[in-house]
């Protein structure tokens, strides 16, 4: 398991330095990765666009990687992703939860 935390305000940079870190972890092959964005600040949901592709990354690896964001409720982004459908990338509201659907699949 590893995982990532995200800390500031969006930004292109912020995205680049976290796609870094995604690539790193996925190189690992790790069997399942959370990224905390409890420090993350973004109002617009500008980085949605980055947590699917990660998402779609860790699908194509073999064998896959288990995704989880793990986000404050009623934010932005948080809404935005539940909207589009949980089961394409699973959100847990605390880094607890995250860590149990991870260390077992059958919660997840």
């Amino acid at each position: 398991m590893a995982e990532i935390a995200v800390h500031g305000s969006w930004s292109h940079q912020l995205g680049l330095d976290v796609t870094a870190a995604l690539r790193d972890c996925f190189a690992d092959r790790p069997g399942s990765l959370i990224i905390d964005l409890h420090g993350m600040e973004d109002d617009d949901a500008a980085s949605l666009p980055l947590w699917l592709a990660a998402r779609r990354a860790a699908n194509v690896l073999r064998p896959p990687v288990q995704l989880a964001l793990c986000l404050p409720a009623a934010t932005n982004l948080q809404i935005r992703l539940r909207r589009i459908g949980a089961q394409r990338l699973p959100l847990y509201g605390n880094m607890i939860e995250a860590r149990a659907a991870a260390a077992d699949p059958s919660i997840g």
